[in-house]
Parts: structure tokens; sequence; C-alpha cells
């Protein structure tokens, strides 16, 4: 008898979950916006319904979910989030929040609203982070392909299509968050965009929305030195991305018919090239796999080698004078001059930008093809 008054008396001091909330009584961010127009923020926040994408993945039901975006204005970052609160009508969750995409007007205010945004506990470091030219509206109300669940779409798992096809590498905002807090790096910074040219729905005369990366940002110092296309930044991203699974390399023939390679794990050795002058001269070496994704000639591999070596030294001297020439350090050269040559850093920036006193002397490429098809190459 005393065992079972225990138990009871025991039982009232439990808690439960008298305080838990279900999933439908908040509205849980998944997507940021920030659009800076005049003198004000605009803010956009994305919503997803778990609960109808909990009930979707179950029962294989394909009906599309819906889409909530909330807006709000205010002179601040934080001011214009408390204006959506307003009409939220539900506790506001950041927890969630998968992806931050900023407006071309709104990356000059990138310290501000980065020291707005970071003061919360609940927004992580590891969101992936875009810049736009494009209104956030159209990019958050995008489609996915056979209305999947809100949460695959590009923005959110940027890696799954980087692994097809590596154009642009996505980031993270804590590596955004430490270049703008470092003296000498670059970053590029995916561009997203919206097309509805290259996919066609069941429904008739329907062409949805479709995200896609078409180039980058590149962020220096905290300052958006401009934008780069996808197709202008061969060798930048030979040069710069540390990891790249595979990308086409059209080899073009006198016939039209191309043959085409596709390049992957590049790595890349840059040396000082010591000179009295007040230049600083770069030597680089570049070493790239590949593999033959198709043929239309008669081309060996040996040839197809030296085709490709050609091209892409010509693409990397064309891009770092292009790039140079519009104050754009696209390939990261100052930021490898801070890192490896520290004193020679200090005495060049003494004296103004270090991208106007940085030429490439040599430029050495090395084009492996290692298999064609499924077919090894001893």
């Amino acid at each position: 008898m005393k065992a079972i008054i225990v138990v009871l008396v025991c039982s009232l001091l439990l808690t439960g979950c008298w305080d838990l909330k279900a999933v439908q009584d908040m509205n849980i961010v998944t997507a940021l916006g920030i659009d800076y127009q005049k003198d004000h923020y605009v803010v956009y926040v994305k919503l997803t319904d778990f609960s109808a994408v909990g009930t979707k993945e179950g029962s294989g039901d394909s009906k599309p979910a819906s889409t909530w975006v909330g807006v709000g204005e205010g002179p601040t970052v934080l001011l214009a989030i408390n204006d959506i609160y307003r009409s939220a009508q539900h506790h506001t969750l950041w927890t969630h929040v998968k992806a931050i995409v900023i407006t071309k007007s709104a990356l000059g205010k990138l310290e501000d609203i980065f020291d707005s945004l970071l003061r919360s506990r609940e927004l992580r470091y590891t969101s992936w982070v875009y810049g736009t030219e494009k209104p956030i509206m159209s990019i958050f109300m995008a489609d996915t392909t056979l209305n999947q669940s809100p949460l695959l779409l590009e923005m959110f798992e940027p890696k799954e299509t980087y692994k097809q096809r590596s154009s642009v590498m996505p980031i993270q905002l804590q590596k955004l968050v430490n270049s703008i807090r470092e003296p000498a790096t670059s970053v590029l910074l995916p561009v997203l965009s919206v097309t509805d040219r290259k996919w066609v729905a069941n429904q008739k005369d329907k062409t949805p929305s479709m995200m896609e990366l078409t180039g980058v940002y590149v962020i220096n110092k905290g300052v958006n030195e401009g934008w780069v296309a996808e197709e202008d930044m061969m060798g930048a991203r030979l040069i710069q991305y540390s990891y790249m699974p595979r990308y086409p390399l059209s080899l073009p023939e006198k016939n039209g018919r191309n043959n085409t390679l596709n390049l992957t794990s590049p790595t890349t050795k840059i040396s000082l090239n010591p000179d009295t002058s007040d230049s600083i001269n770069l030597n680089i070496n570049l070493t790239v796999y590949a593999a033959v994704l198709e043929t239309h000639t008669d081309a060996t591999d040996h040839m197809m080698e030296q085709q490709a070596q050609s091209m892409l030294k010509k693409d990397i001297m064309k891009e770092f004078n292009d790039a140079k020439s519009n104050h754009i350090d696209l390939f990261g050269f100052e930021e490898w001059l801070y890192r490896h040559h520290h004193d020679l850093w200090k005495q060049t920036v003494s004296r103004g930008p270090v991208l106007s006193r940085i030429k490439i002397d040599d430029v050495k490429v090395k084009v492996s093809i290692k298999h064609a098809n499924t077919y090894n190459i001893e």
C-alpha cells in the first residue's frame, strides 16, 4: 500500500508535455530574404507547413504544398522582422532557416545585416546564403518538379545539384560572415535566379518558374565588387573551388561536332616570381583530371588533353585580366598573398589596392584523362 502511495505522489510531480506546441501552431521560417530600398529594409520570410510535408511524405499525396511569404519593412533588419510579427498570428520559429537570400542593393549593408541577425541565438550559421538581382518574392514562390516537398528546392539542397554539375559552389553563412571580418578575403557568393524556359508541366501552357544559379557576386572585405556570369568563370572555378566533382568542357571542332570532357578534382599551386619591379608576379600550376563525356571526331585522348590545356590557359588569363580591369579579385589572389607572403602584402596594401599590382607571369595547365565513359584509361 505504501508503495502505491509513493508512486501516486511521484506521478503528481511529473510535468509532462503540458506546454508542447504542435507544428501547425507555429510559423516555421525556412528561408529569409533581405532587400534594401531607398532608406529602409524589406524582409521576406518563407513559411513551410511541416505538418503537410509529413503527411505528404507518409501518404504519397502529390498535391502541391501551400506557400506563405511574409513581408515586413523597417529602418533596420530587426525592426522589419518585428513588423512581420504584427500580423503573424502564431509564434514564429527561426531555428529551421535553411537559406538566406540577399538582393544586390542589400549587399552594400552586409555588416549591418549580420550584426542584427546574428544577435539572435535561433539563427544558425549553417544556412545557405545567396545573392540575387531578381525580386525575392519571385524566388520564394518558385516551383519544384513533380510537386515535391518544398524543402527540396535547390536553395535548400544545393549540394545535390552541384554534384552533377559543379558550376557554382554553394556557401554557408559562416563562410560569408568570416570573410567580411578578414582583411583580404574574397568570397564567390552564388547568385540565385528563376527561369520559366527550362521546364513544362503536363498542364497545357503551364511553364513553372524554377530556381537556377547564374553566376557569382565577388564579395571582398564585405564589399560587392561585381557580378561574374557562370560561363565567364571557368578558370576561377578550377582555382578557387576546393571541391569540384564534375563540370563539362566542350572542345570545339571545325565540323561543329564538338568533343566534351568532364573536368574534376582540380589542384592548384601558386608561386611568387621574384621581381625587382613594383608589380607582384605570380606563376600558376593547375592540374585537373577529366573523363571523356562524348566524342564526335577521331581525336585521341592526348589530342583532347592538349586542346583542353590550351583552352583553360587562355580562359585563366582572359578571366583574370577582365576581372582586374573591373577591380574584381575573382581568383582570390590577394588572400593568397596575405596568407603566404604577409610582409609583402602589408607593404603593398599600405600603398593602395593590392589587385592593381598583381600580374600573372605564367600559367601551366595539365589535363589528365582518366577514363572514357565506363572504361579506365591506362
